[in-house]
């Protein structure tokens, strides 16, 4: 039977719900401000109550907080907090809390025109234990202060091969729809992409390499797990 193809924006996001204020430690009530990327938790009324860590540390939000995308109760979402650092103990007071895309992965073969706009890399990196591999980038839009709708980002599921010594190779390429959005400033964007969602749970000596178009060419970067 011949594959379904998906077409582009069904697969994509949009930029508006994944970029990011920023708070810039000082003085005062923000001096022991930190912020990290971070799995939260509703209770049963729909407030966040708690946080993992990348790092793996668990926090306790005091007061608890209610956002617009977490709205399911007893659920885990993605996010990135800032938070004052206790001088001891993990009840933290949240500060900010955003959301951040998850994207689902899609192969190749089911992806028709797949976009790949260029757009600025910042920097990737692993989670601890490979949950997430993190991208930050920089995309350009029309308007200085906010985001065009119409822009969307993705990802794409391309290949896995298996080595000699039986160590898998995933291999992803990001997705990109400008989507004819001016491009006069840039406005910075953090994505999670979940490794759990890979075919197969990665192991020790897996490798994860993602293709990201940008202005300079095309940039890969692998992780091993």
């Amino acid at each position: 039977m011949m594959a379904k193809k998906i077409l582009l924006p069904a697969l994509l996001f949009l930029l508006s719900a994944c970029t990011y204020e920023t708070y810039t430690p000082g003085e005062g009530k923000y001096s022991n401000l930190r912020a990290d990327f971070v799995e939260t938790r509703t209770n049963a009324a729909g407030e966040l109550f708690c946080a993992v860590t990348d790092n793996g540390d668990s926090l306790v939000l005091s007061p608890k907080r209610t956002a617009k995308w977490a709205t399911t109760p007893d659920s885990i979402y993605r996010a990135l907090l800032y938070y004052n650092v206790p001088e001891k103990g993990n009840e933290v007071m949240p500060v900010f809390i955003t959301s951040i895309i998850v994207p689902k992965l899609y192969k190749k073969e089911n992806v028709k025109e797949p976009k790949t706009d260029p757009l600025k890399f910042r920097s990737a990196w692993m989670s601890r234990g490979g949950r997430y591999l993190n991208l930050r980038l920089a995309v350009k839009i029309g308007i200085k202060d906010g985001l065009d709708a119409k822009q969307m980002i993705g990802v794409m599921y391309d290949d896995v091969t298996t080595d000699a010594k039986g160590h898998k190779h995933y291999k992803l390429t990001l997705l990109h729809n400008q989507n004819g959005v001016p491009e006069y400033y840039s406005t910075e964007v953090f994505l999670s992409i979940a490794g759990y969602r890979l075919p197969a749970a990665p192991k020790a000596g897996d490798e994860i390499t993602i293709s990201i178009n940008t202005y300079e060419g095309t940039t890969t970067r692998a992780f091993i797990y």
